[in-house]
């Protein structure tokens, strides 16, 4: 790998952008200024904080839900806030794979005012994300290996992005993977609602379940792009950067993903919640541990 070009000028192509629609002076703002870096990050990781806090009071007002123990209606606020992002990362992700834009013209440079905002709208997520559940596995006693190494790899992903003004594409084009968070959530809110019997949580399941097929296969064309422009990415990409993103891309294509979709399969038939499943074996583990001293 060689030191990489400077990134090209961004080139704003008017019909190649949503953004727009949200307000055309998206468009013509200095979007890599300072100030709209932190705003916008900051925005977005204040956004996903009241949306949280929203949650968990909502919560507290359905009967329900609020009858579950405090460690549940947090997990399930947070399945909000994740399924939220989750259909925003589906639109951005779908955009970003389907609509042809510079995020195809140059697979390592090329970049979209869109894809801008989107980046910093997922960092703004991911670090909420990383806080929140580091917050919570501290007041609850539990260790979220998987999804703490996730989403702090990719929150380092999408922040050296940014500051190599950089991987745009890829890191545009995989937001569609979160398209299994929203029934994710669903399934949670079901499970918690008592609902894990009727047919909407059936329904919802098999979509989950396929959700992460597809997942797959979005993974299987996003390495099918590296082949297609090998020798540029290896040429131009940063090495931080290369290295991030080939890891991570690793990591969900033969552990995470197929271990998610083992997981949501067979939750398709034993509609339990893994952590009331892991709290049942520590009460379990803990009421036998009694019972042996008493003997």
């Amino acid at each position: 790998m060689t030191v990489p070009r400077p990134p090209p000028a961004l080139d704003v192509i008017e019909s190649e952008e949503i953004v727009q629609y949200l307000h055309p002076s998206l468009l013509h703002i200095d979007c890599f200024s300072r100030q709209v870096q932190l705003v916008a990050v900051g925005g977005a990781f204040v956004f996903f904080t009241v949306l949280f806090v929203v949650s968990l009071l909502a919560c507290n007002l359905i009967p329900v839900f609020g009858a579950l123990k405090f460690k549940h209606r947090v997990f399930m606020s947070l399945a909000v806030v994740r399924g939220v992002f989750g259909v925003s990362g589906m639109f951005l992700g779908s955009w970003g794979l389907f609509w042809k834009t510079n995020l195809d013209r140059d697979i390592v440079f090329g970049r979209t005012v869109t894809s801008v905002y989107a980046m910093y709208y997922t960092i703004g997520f991911f670090a909420f994300e990383v806080v929140s559940v580091i917050a919570s596995d501290i007041a609850f006693k539990s260790f979220s290996k998987l999804l703490i190494t996730h989403h702090s790899l990719a929150l380092a992903g999408y922040i050296v992005a940014l500051y190599q003004e950089s991987n745009y594409s890829f890191a545009t084009k995989a937001l569609i993977n979160e398209m299994s968070t929203p029934f994710s959530c669903l399934c949670f809110v079901f499970i918690k609602a008592r609902m894990e019997n009727t047919l909407a949580f059936k329904v919802n399941q098999i979509l989950l379940v396929h959700s992460f097929h597809i997942r797959s296969i979005v993974e299987c064309y996003l390495w099918y792009i590296t082949f297609q422009n090998g020798s540029y990415i290896w040429t131009y990409m940063p090495s931080a950067i290369f290295w991030l993103m080939y890891f991570q891309l690793f990591l969900v294509t033969v552990i995470m993903t197929p271990y998610w979709g083992y997981k949501k399969t067979q939750q398709l038939f034993k509609p339990v919640d893994w952590n009331h499943e892991t709290e049942a074996r520590t009460d379990t583990a803990a009421s036998n541990g009694v019972a042996k001293k008493i003997i």
